[in-house]
């Protein structure tokens, strides 16, 4: 198959990576492999395949030889979609956890926390891929239940066959939230660290002493 000669090494997957990551850039070969984590001999070796299928657009200026992705090339928004970096899918994900959260109920707040945040993301998809951690906040303690069993339904059934990708949820109820931030290290640490994606966090008020 004429993919596996576009596709066949590591080097030129990674060197796709980085082009089609940064469309707009130009690198000669000692950044392109410093980016891609090879050799820049190795990354001279494999790159004139390539070039030569057009793929890759080649320009001299003087000496120094410039790459960069050919955004014309038929290959290109396939290979796009296939060279997302995973921090985009992680976010996709996140987002489609929250937009059904907000189909089945209204939360006072959405968080996402974890790896994500903190743009920590393992690159090993294959053998150990991150995790999602998403925190729901609701007013309703009574619904707690509720909320755990639909969502837990919707990860398993909805996201981890169409990702590989396990995304787990956190429902805590409002006081209970309120309560664990003067006492609880993983509610003070969502609080000061995840990111709101829906409603805001909540904060404790004058009468109950904050």
């Amino acid at each position: 198959m004429y993919l596996e000669r576009v596709l066949g090494s590591k080097t030129k997957v990674n060197i796709i990576s980085v082009l089609i990551n940064n469309p707009e850039l130009q690198f000669n070969e000692g950044e392109l492999a410093k980016k891609a984590g090879m050799s820049a001999s190795e990354v001279n070796r494999q790159i004139d395949d390539l070039v030569s299928i057009g793929l890759i657009k080649l320009t001299r200026i003087g000496r120094s030889k410039l790459y960069n992705i050919n955004t014309n090339h038929f290959l290109y928004q396939s290979l796009t979609q296939l060279f997302r970096s995973l921090n985009s899918i992680y976010y996709e994900i996140a987002n489609k956890v929250k937009d059904y959260i907000l189909t089945i109920g209204k939360p006072k707040t959405v968080i996402l926390i974890g790896s994500l945040t903190m743009d920590s993301i393992r690159q090993d998809y294959v053998s150990n891929p991150s995790d999602i951690d998403i925190v729901v906040i609701v007013d309703d303690d009574s619904n707690l239940d509720y909320w755990k069993k639909t969502l837990v339904e919707f990860t398993n059934n909805e996201i981890f066959p169409a990702y590989g990708i396990n995304a787990y949820t956190i429902v805590l109820s409002e006081s209970d939230y309120i309560s664990g931030l003067s006492n609880d290290r993983f509610i003070m640490n969502i609080h000061t660290h995840g990111d709101t994606l829906y409603g805001k966090k909540p904060r404790k008020t004058n009468s109950m002493g904050g």
